[in-house]
C-alpha cells in the first residue's frame, strides 16, 4: 500500500509556505505522491483543506491553481510524484492543457500523474453528499462556458486529443467538440506518450472511460466493497488497471471521537454517519485496519485529503502515518 497526501492549497490554510513545507515533508517521509485539486471559480463553502477551526488566515475562497503550483513544487522536490486529483478537464482548453502538462512532466523529470474528472453538473443528479460543491459547479461551469450536458463527451475527446499531441510530431484531431489540424507542439512529455491518466469517479460512465482508454482508476470516498465491485467490473471488460488510487478525507487522532470532532462542519454535515465509512477517520490502529480492508479490495494507493488545524499538526500526523500505520499495511 502506498500513500499520497493533498497539499494545503485551498481555504484559509492555503499559502506558499504551507505548500512548500508539506511537499518537502511528504518527500522526506516516503509518500508516493502529493496531490492537488482543481477549481478556478470557488465560493469557499466546501472545506477542501484544513478544518473549520484551523489557524489559517487566507480567504476561505482561496484555491491555488494546480498546474502552476506544481511547477513550483517540482523545483523544490526531486522524487515525489505530482498528482492532479482531480483536474476538471472540460474547463481546460485542450491544446494549452497538453502544452502545460507536457512542460510540467519535463520540468519534474517525468513525475506527473494526471487524475481527471468531468466535474459536477450543478443539478440534482449530483451526489447529495456533494451538494455544496454542486452549487459551486453551477457557477463555475457557466462562467467557463462549459455545456454540462456535453462535458463527458468533451472529456473523452480531450483525452484522445492529448495523446495525439503528446505522441505525434504533427498532430490532428477532428471530433465533434475538439478540432485541430497539423499542429506542432513541443516539448513532448518526459514520459513516452504522456503521463499516466487516472479517471476519477465511481459511476458506470467513469468505469467505462477507464476501461475504454486503458487508464488507471481513481474512485472517490468509496467503501471497500464498492472498490472491489468496480475493479471486478473493469476486469469483466478486459481491463485490469495497474494502480487503483482511492481518494478520501483523512483525520487521525488518539480517539475516534476526537477524530470525528475535528471534521465537524462541512464534512460532518455532508457525510453524516457515512463520514468514517467513506473516509479514514479514527485512531492509528483503526486507520491501519481500514487500510488493510482497502488493500484487500484492490486499492494500491490511498490519496488522502487531510483535515488539520495547523501545518505543524499535519506534518506530525504524516510522520505517525508513515512510521506507525504504513508498516502494518
Amino acid at each position: 500500500m502506498k500513500f499520497a497526501v493533498a497539499l494545503p492549497q485551498s481555504n484559509r490554510v492555503g499559502d506558499t509556505a504551507a505548500i512548500r513545507d508539506v511537499a518537502q515533508a511528504a518527500e522526506e517521509l516516503g509518500f508516493w505522491a502529493v496531490s492537488m485539486q482543481d477549481h478556478i471559480v470557488f465560493d469557499g463553502v466546501w472545506l477542501g483543506c484544513g478544518a473549520e477551526d484551523d489557524d489559517g488566515r487566507n480567504d476561505r475562497r482561496t484555491v491555488f491553481e494546480p498546474l502552476t503550483t506544481f511547477g513550483y513544487v517540482a523545483g523544490i522536490t526531486s522524487t515525489i510524484r505530482l498528482l492532479t486529483s482531480v483536474m476538471l478537464l472540460p474547463v481546460r482548453e485542450t491544446i494549452l492543457a497538453a502544452k502545460q502538462i507536457a512542460t510540467l512532466d519535463q520540468l519534474s523529470g517525468g513525475r506527473m500523474l494526471l487524475g481527471i474528472g468531468v466535474g459536477l453538473s450543478g443539478t440534482d443528479r449530483d451526489p447529495q453528499v456533494l451538494k455544496a460543491l454542486s452549487r459551486n459547479a453551477t457557477v463555475e461551469m457557466a462562467a467557463l462556458g462549459v455545456d454540462v450536458t456535453k462535458r463527458g463527451r468533451l472529456a473523452d475527446e480531450q483525452l484522445a486529443a492529448l495523446r495525439r499531441i503528446w505522441t505525434d510530431d504533427r498532430a490532428s484531431y477532428d471530433g465533434e467538440l475538439v478540432h485541430f489540424k497539423d499542429i506542432e507542439v513541443f516539448p513532448k512529455p518526459a514520459q513516452a506518450g504522456g503521463p499516466p491518466i487516472l479517471i476519477a469517479g465511481n459511476s458506470p460512465a467513469a468505469l467505462r472511460r477507464t476501461a475504454r482508454g486503458g487508464h488507471l482508476w481513481l474512485p472517490n470516498h468509496a467503501t471497500p466493497d464498492e472498490v472491489a465491485g468496480g475493479l471486478a467490473a473493469l476486469a469483466e471488460s478486459g481491463h485490469r488497471p495497474p494502480e487503483c488510487v482511492l481518494d478520501l478525507f483523512w483525520r487521525m487522532d488518539d480517539t475516534a471521537a476526537a477524530a470525528r470532532a475535528a471534521c465537524r462542519g462541512t464534512l460532518e454535515n455532508a457525510f453524516g454517519d457515512h463520514l468514517p465509512v467513506r473516509n479514514l477517520v479514527g485512531t492509528p490502529d483503526e486507520i491501519a485496519a481500514r487500510c488493510r480492508e482497502y488493500r484487500d479490495a484492490g486499492v494500491s494507493v490511498i490519496e488522502m485529503k487531510p483535515v488539520f488545524r495547523s501545518v505543524k499538526e499535519l506534518i506530525g500526523k504524516m510522520e505517525t502515518l508513515m512510521t506507525e500505520v504504513a508498516p502494518t499495511v
